[in-house]
């Protein structure tokens, strides 16, 4: 596998782990998250996150 494979991959299961469990540092913790949860709701954030979580999945089974 080369790097930028495992580095997608690897940033695909933060998004999918925290997504799940919502963890702090992910949703309250950056100001960017905040503006999006105010914006479109925390729901929606996270189905955004599983959405590009399968696009990094994809994207590291390419450059595998």
């Amino acid at each position: 596998m080369s790097t930028w494979s495992i580095i997608l991959f690897l940033l695909a299961a933060l998004y999918i782990f925290g997504a799940i469990f919502e963890f702090p540092i992910i949703f309250e913790g950056n100001p960017k998250t905040r503006f999006l949860i105010s914006k479109i709701g925390k729901k929606n954030l996270k189905i955004m996150f599983f959405i590009l979580s399968a696009v990094f999945i994809v994207f590291a089974n390419k450059l595998k």
